[in-house]
């Protein structure tokens, strides 16, 4: 009986395949896809081929292997404790730098329904900031199948049905004989991009990172009814819906708007604008970037929990006093999860010291790439080093090719991340801090989180490890 009510209060495949895709899929980034013309072609498959699939495969294996604590357990049982902790101290503050830059966009989105101007007004940008991320915050607070809802209903309604209608209005725009902003022509040049353009570089991180945090679901592992099934389904499964939804998607912003035009944060919006003025339906467009904002809210709410999981784990095992340990009756740490609301509204002030909301909004962003592209290397390696110091480890999906291809794949995947990390020093534009200004900056945050972390690891006491868990939910035995 008491196992039958623990399976209640568990996810199922169709859930978790929502939070999956919810903490990637979002229109946020299509407007940057977009602005690449034809070669956001090449750019969707060169991440699918060189990232997304990596990342994939690798957290299908490990999460399926290892399915307690996601990428703290992951990389603690390749290299250690001190590097598990590492890894998932950096997933967890990218995300920090990462959530406040998807809430600027959510306060862009909700501008277009308020008032328009409000889009570049920072204390409406701070303001939705804080309100929307302490909502989401508290929302979270009884757990994984209410996180499971909301990213549910944020996903269908606020990403999947605007996409979807940005796709067919384009479409049938294209089809009445109207002008194409795109450039479609089968040529070398439409489809090939140059690398020597630093702005070019910069954009195609908009790819990549318009992907990152598939692996953030294997937090939820442990909340899964059957893990080792139904995880690489919902991984593949919301891989797959992403790539096709948001490939299409940018298409559809580049045929309607020019792509000298396009605005970077609320492009989406934008092209919608468009569209239905053309069709004489302005009085919907409030409602779309309603709906768009909704779906970056829960993507946010989607965000809330996931890191600070892994984190906690690590926490367990004695990095954290016992009263940032402990959980509510629904599993959360909530007081770990207000520490983390807390930093977010102290970051969110940032842009109350900025008169150019979008250069706020680049700074966080590259904070964001550079600091997930460190987690990311730390879990590739473990990947290949775990192959070798853990075979018998029962993994129900398992990469193919034996050690070649684990060697294969994980050093794509490290390859690429370890090219964006060195693509996201390079200074946005417009960048008012300078080139130097710009680089000791974002080298000072960097240096910074790393120290933090190993100061929290040799501050860890015996006495603080937890005693009233289950052991193989803090040690992540498979």
């Amino acid at each position: 009986m008491h196992e039958v009510e623990r399976n209640a209060n568990k996810l199922t495949a169709l859930p978790l395949i929502f939070i999956t895709a919810a903490l990637f899929m979002t229109l946020r980034n299509m407007p940057a896809m977009a602005e690449t013309g034809m070669h956001m072609i090449f750019f969707n498959f060169i991440t699918v081929f060189l990232f997304l699939i990596p990342a994939a495969l690798v957290s299908a294996e490990l999460a399926t292997g290892w399915p307690h604590n996601g990428v703290y357990g992951w990389v603690k049982a390749a290299f250690g404790p001190k590097l598990g902790f590492l890894a998932v101290w950096l997933q967890w503050v990218q995300s920090i730098f990462g959530i406040t830059s998807i809430l600027a966009y959510v306060g862009g989105s909700l501008a277009y329904v308020l008032a328009p101007e409000l889009g570049n007004n920072k204390y409406f940008i701070a303001l939705t900031i804080f309100t929307i991320y302490w909502l989401a915050t508290i929302m979270n607070f009884k757990g994984a199948k209410r996180s499971g809802l909301i990213s549910s209903v944020a996903l269908i309604a606020g990403v999947i049905t605007p996409t979807l209608l940005l796709i067919g209005c384009s479409t049938w725009y294209f089809l009445q004989g109207n002008p194409i902003q795109v450039n479609y022509q089968l040529t070398q040049e439409n489809f090939l991009p140059s690398f020597t353009d630093t702005t070019g570089l910069l954009l195609f991180l908009s790819f990549v990172f318009g992907f990152v945090g598939i692996e953030v679901s294997a937090s939820h592992a442990r909340d899964v009814v059957n893990p080792q099934r139904n995880y690489p389904i919902a991984l593949f499964t919301a891989a797959f819906i992403g790539f096709v939804l948001t490939l299409l998607g940018g298409l559809a912003i580049a045929a309607v708007v020019p792509a000298e035009s396009i605005d970077s944060i609320n492009g989406a919006t934008q092209a919608f604008s468009l569209l239905l003025q053309h069709y004489q339906l302005s009085w919907l467009i409030p409602v779309i970037a309603f709906l768009i904002a909704m779906g970056a809210a829960g993507q946010v709410s989607t965000w809330v929990v996931g890191p600070i999981k892994g984190l906690w784990a690590a926490g367990m095992e004695g990095n954290l006093p016992p009263y940032l340990q402990k959980t509510n009756q629904y599993d959360v740490p909530v007081k770990l999860l207000l520490i983390q609301a807390t930093l977010i509204s102290v970051i969110g002030l940032l842009f109350l010291s900025s008169s150019d909301v979008n250069t706020i909004f680049l700074m966080l962003t590259s904070t964001a790439i550079v600091l997930y592209a460190m987690m990311y290397i730390l879990m590739f390696l473990a990947a290949i080093r775990l192959r070798y110091s853990h075979p018998e480890v029962h993994r129900a999906y398992k990469i193919p090719g034996g050690k070649l291809g684990i060697w294969g794949i994980s050093l794509t995947g490290g390859i690429s991340i370890f090219a964006c990390l060195l693509i996201g020093f390079i200074p946005p534009k417009p960048n008012p801090w300078g080139f130097w200004g710009f680089e000791s900056l974002l080298i000072s945050v960097c240096i910074v989180s790393i120290i933090a972390a190993f100061i929290i690891i040799n501050r860890r006491k015996s006495k603080w490890i937890g005693k009233s868990q289950d052991s193989s939910l803090i040690y992540g035995e498979g």
